[in-house]
């Protein structure tokens, strides 16, 4: 402890139990006693965006801050808030991931699945038709429902064939990926990307 011969008004450096920067006060230091608690005469390093000035009991130094921040497992993409100082921990990042699909690969996410298979999963993800959008959309496209009946009689396996007819007949709504609908595609020499395109119009209607 600093002997002082007279009291003094100085400005010391206060700092929270977290040893965090609070801010700077006067302080009235009286002879023969010592400095407020939590507080120093050392003089903090002037702030930087994203850091935060902590007392490590002999000096200032700045640290990462990131509290409140969002991050992502690298493991299994589940999400959290930072609630600590410092850089951000192991297994933790805080770019977002794009799809449910990504992979870390130690600086970024990847979707390692092929074209086709996120062309696969996009078309899951299509909304059921009603059967008016459905046969409306069809027959918008020039094909009767008479006509699409005779196609499918022509499919030579016969429980192939009757499904696809129970499928097309009496179904309230169509999937884009049922077997039924895959069936009629093929039938009618229709590819991926036409019924694709159909379907999307047909939302609308």
């Amino acid at each position: 402890m600093i002997n002082l011969e007279n009291d003094k008004v100085i400005p010391v450096y206060s700092f929270d139990q977290n040893n965090v920067y609070c801010g700077c006060f006067e302080y009235h230091w009286a002879k023969g006693t010592g400095l407020a608690v939590n507080s120093t005469l050392e003089v903090p390093p002037e702030s930087q965006a994203g850091f935060v000035c902590i007392w490590n009991n002999q000096a200032w130094e700045l640290k990462e801050d990131h509290q409140d921040k969002v991050v992502y497992s690298t493991l299994d993409r589940s999400e959290s808030k930072v609630d600590y100082i410092g850089s951000i921990k192991e297994g933790y990042t805080l770019l977002k991931p794009n799809t449910e699909f990504d992979s870390w690969n130690g600086a970024a996410w990847i979707d390692l699945r092929t074209d086709q298979e996120k062309l696969e999963h996009t078309r899951s993800q299509y909304p059921s038709l009603t059967r008016y959008q459905f046969l409306r959309c069809l027959l918008e496209n020039g094909f009767k429902a008479s006509d699409i009946e005779a196609q499918i009689q022509t499919i030579e396996d016969e429980f192939s064939r009757e499904l696809t007819l129970l499928g097309f007949k009496e179904a309230t709504n169509f999937v884009r990926t049922d077997e039924s609908i895959l069936a009629m595609q093929s039938v009618l020499s229709l590819t991926d990307e036409r019924v694709d395109q159909m379907w999307e119009y047909a939302l609308t209607l």
